[in-house]
């Protein structure tokens, strides 16, 4: 969907210190070669919802809007957030907007950012000035059952049958939407569901009650490779979907926007650790691999559903996007959900300085 009246008015992160692979290595939690990683942001003790906090308090302040606008707020996860029951988006709310805004958690995976702009657009429609917080906060290293494992964030994806293996890092992003202006415009935002296909999520695990193992909330490769033995075959088939619906959700965005990949300047993907896989992402669209983001991504790891606004502040912050500039963002998450958006930056926001 194209939109004329959409604005990014600011974004900010909590980047936790990057421990090195090489470091992890040799504490015997991963092997020397990590498909192309080179480091992973480990938060600690730090809470997901705390993460989340401080990136938000950054945006909030970066954009300078009144908190008393912030008619809504969206907190997407990936990992567990705290006690069952709880719920981490109230706690980000009373901290950081303070009014009573609603407040809801939306649980998509490494699409959710996307979702969570598509569903904030719906309510910035309404008539007067308003805006809308949309935070994330992840923290891999603690399973509920077991307690801190610092060799869990390395096992993800293990054996999963993709080109990419992956990492899990911790972070905390925020973006500030709003009507009334920002320093970048929400163009088009598409977003998708291959929900048929859920069964690669699920494995032959059982849904209720759920199991509770020391690698059960992260560990992918089992759970594909289970649902490849029903029927050899379907997962590559499967793969082929996403890939394609992916590329279509892109495309279409683009033609929303009413621009071509050809006038894209930088691309927000999902980190990897290897240029095969941004090549693999990138290259369906004939758009070259190193308008991604591959060299920023691989050392802090895959961050669930923070990946592209972090990379978006890095560009800005670092002056590598500039007025006028079209950039590209793609997320693909579990269940299996797609999107695609497209943002024209404005102007140099002042917090850069």
């Amino acid at each position: 969907m194209r939109f004329d009246e959409l604005w990014l008015a600011s974004v900010g992160t909590c980047l936790p210190p990057v421990l090195t692979v090489a470091e992890a290595a040799r504490q015997g939690w991963c092997g020397a070669e990590q498909d192309g990683w080179t480091g992973v942001a480990v938060a600690g003790d730090i809470a997901p919802a705390d993460l989340a906090v401080r990136a938000a308090r950054t945006a909030m302040d970066r954009s300078g809007i009144d908190p008393a606008l912030v008619g809504l707020l969206l907190h997407v996860t990936s990992a567990p957030q705290g006690p069952n029951g709880w719920c981490p988006q109230h706690y980000i709310e009373h901290r950081v907007v303070g009014h009573g805004a609603p407040a809801i958690e939306l649980r998509q995976g490494s699409a959710g950012m996307l979702n969570a702009f598509d569903l904030a657009a719906g309510h910035l429609a309404r008539p007067g000035p308003g805006a809308v917080l949309v935070t994330n906060g992840d923290n891999f290293g603690v399973e509920p059952a077991t307690g801190y494992d610092p060799a869990v964030r390395w096992r993800y994806a293990t054996n999963a049958g993709t080109n990419r293996g992956s990492i899990l890092g911790d972070a905390g992003t925020a973006a500030v939407l709003s009507n009334r202006g920002g320093f970048a415009r929400v163009r088009s935002i598409v977003n998708r569901s291959l929900s048929d296909l859920e069964e690669m999520y699920r494995g032959d695990e059982r849904i209720f009650p759920p199991p509770v193992a020391a690698d059960g909330p992260v560990r992918l490769g089992n759970r594909f490779a289970a649902y490849d033995a029903k029927s050899p075959g379907r997962l590559a088939t499967a793969l082929r979907r996403l890939r394609d619906a992916r590329t279509g959700t892109a495309e279409e965005a683009l033609a929303d926007a009413g621009v071509t990949a050809a006038d894209v300047t930088r691309v927000l993907h999902v980190f990897a650790g290897d240029e095969r896989y941004v090549k693999h992402v990138l290259k369906p669209l004939g758009i070259d691999h190193t308008r991604g983001v591959l060299e920023f991504g691989r050392n802090l790891g895959h961050l669930g559903s923070g990946d592209q606004v972090a990379a978006l502040e890095h560009l800005v912050l670092t002056g590598q996007l500039e007025p006028g500039d079209r950039v590209l963002v793609m997320a693909n998450g579990t269940g299996i959900a797609v999107g695609a958006a497209v943002l024209e930056i404005l102007h140099r926001p002042e917090w850069t300085a």
